[in-house]
């Protein structure tokens, strides 16, 4: 058979295929979050026009290469589309609005498909979250019988936000239901073992063929260490070692090879038990939401025959490049030549393997734990109508934060005098104001940088939050003496200032803090 590739609406192709046609199906579907799922790439160079400075001064520019993306809501309700009345009604009781419509109008007739493509001892993964899960089991329950759900497995990782107010979210859900409880494919010879916790107990044969995994993954299955809690899925002392629902596998790390640039990637080892353990040599497998087409490379390296369906157009430009090169895949609907043409392809013989060091491994490692802290920060920026100040470079931002401090100055009735780069300084009634800017880092402090003893008598520090605004006046002396030195130069030095809006230093509580509060001290220093 040869591998299919199809490109709309999976709901229109799934009913144009045979019946009891597939042995395994594995669907990742919109999680119903209420937000656009994104994935950027970004690129620096040297540059002399760059307005990033590095090492021994060099600059830089950043370019972005493109992005990735998806809208992962469903908010529109048809109640009159529903057939059902009682349904209807049911679902108003036990579910919100969108998970109602999520599950009637656009899962229902899809998985109604799969069951009828199902082979008589097929098996579904359904890959959801913790916001949809327990409407899907019911869902799932009345499609394919109670009877027939065999596990949920828990697959927990290690990125996401961290919010104050409840348990972080670290863990995905799959629900694993067969066609017929009492014929599906099981392959217990196929799947990875795992050691023993302790082999001296179990023998030296047992332990060199290690134990089969139930369905939970640990550390032993990545070789990483588990994850800091607490957060939603938590380990206690007793259950060290063992095996249950609960899977432990790392994202696709950032600098992997394995990522390919598609913002809800899944990575490899997670499909790869799956499909060793519900199918065979030459058997078809289904994913009709095939995003990155995960599930496509796995069969490929396993022997499996596959259908990938996605209706994003960039999924399948993703998909282009993943399996440029490979000649019995057949693309429905979209020319994967444009998107392969300037690709090294996996069928090149001059291609060199990548030879990855234990130091950098152990660097990206540490990476993909720093990623999750990193843009947690940037969540903190959600619909705030500052969001777009953070992607500016840092002179065009000093430039926004020297006009903010003009305009509000001069608003206040101060005579304002600015020079030529107002991103600088604002002269006061002869008083010359240096203007500091930052807007809040990902560990809720300000950093006002580049600080310099140059020729002004006063630092004003702005500082702006996602949803707040704070400022600071200080001599030029007094700051300096509390200032970190940046840069090494004599003269020439750079200083920077840190300042938790929340728990500010005591040097600063004299200072400012509020915008009033610093337009009064600010006022009173520049009177003559």
């Amino acid at each position: 058979m040869t591998n299919q590739i199809f490109f709309g609406d999976n709901l229109k192709i799934l009913q144009g295929l045979p019946s009891e046609s597939v042995d395994l199906i594995y669907i990742d579907p919109p999680f119903n979050t209420g937000k656009t799922q994104k994935h950027t790439k970004l690129k620096t160079v040297k540059s002399e026009f760059g307005s990033r400075k590095g090492f021994q001064g060099q600059t830089y520019k950043t370019t972005e290469l493109g992005t990735r993306e998806y809208q992962d809501s469903f908010d529109s309700i048809d109640h009159d589309k529903l057939s059902n009345p009682d349904i209807n009604n049911a679902y108003k009781k036990i579910a919100p609005n969108a998970s109602f419509y999520f599950l009637e109008l656009f899962l229902r007739p899809r998985l109604e498909e799969a069951y009828r493509l199902l082979k008589p001892n097929g098996s579904l993964y359904f890959h959801i979250d913790y916001r949809e899960v327990h409407y899907c089991k019911i869902l799932l329950d009345e499609i394919f019988g109670r009877g027939c759900f065999l596990n949920e497995i828990i697959w927990a990782y290690d990125y996401g936000g961290r919010p104050k107010s409840k348990w972080p979210a670290k863990h995905d859900n799959i629900l694993f239901y067969v066609k017929d409880p009492e014929n599906y494919i099981f392959n217990t010879h196929s799947i990875d073992k795992e050691p023993y916790m302790a082999p001296g107990l179990v023998g030296e044969e047992k332990a060199k063929r290690g134990k089969l995994p139930t369905d939970t993954w640990w550390a032993s299955f990545t070789g990483t260490n588990k994850p800091l809690l607490p957060q939603d899925t938590w380990w206690f002392a007793v259950a060290k070692g063992q095996q249950n629902d609960t899977w432990w596998q790392t994202i696709v790390p950032t600098g992997s090879k394995e990522r390919v640039g598609y913002p809800t990637q899944k990575p490899r080892k997670l499909m790869d038990r799956i499909i060793k353990a519900s199918s065979n040599q030459d058997s078809v497998v289904l994913d009709f939401f095939a995003g990155s087409g995960t599930v496509g490379e796995s069969c490929l390296e396993l022997g499996r025959n596959f259908i990938l369906i996605d209706n994003n157009k960039q999924a399948l430009e993703v998909m282009a490049q993943r399996f440029a090169g490979y000649t019995n895949i057949v693309w429905n609907n979209f020319n994967s030549k444009p998107y392969q043409s300037l690709i090294k392809t996996k069928l090149q013989p001059e291609k060199e393997t990548l030879k990855l060091s234990e130091e950098f491994v152990m660097f990206a490692t540490t990476s993909s734990y720093l990623r999750e802290y990193l843009e947690d920060a940037n969540n903190l920026w959600e619909n705030s109508p500052f969001e777009w100040a953070l992607k500016l470079a840092p002179r065009k931002k000093g430039k926004l934060g020297g006009k903010l401090v003009a305009s509000w100055l001069a608003g206040k009735g101060l005579p304002i005098d600015t020079s030529k780069d107002a991103s600088e300084t604002v002269t006061i009634n002869g008083y010359k104001i240096a203007i500091k800017f930052s807007t809040l880092w990902g560990t809720n402090i300000y950093k006002f940088q580049q600080i310099r003893n140059t020729d002004y008598e006063y630092v004003l520090c702005l500082g702006i939050s996602p949803f707040d605004v704070h400022c600071w006046v200080f001599d030029k002396k007094y700051a300096l003496e509390h200032a970190t030195k940046q840069h090494k130069g004599g003269a020439k030095s750079e200083y920077w200032i840190t300042i938790d809006p929340k728990k500010p230093p005591e040097w600063t509580l004299k200072h400012g803090g509020s915008l009033n509060e610093a337009f009064n001290l600010l006022r009173k220093k520049t009177q003559k």
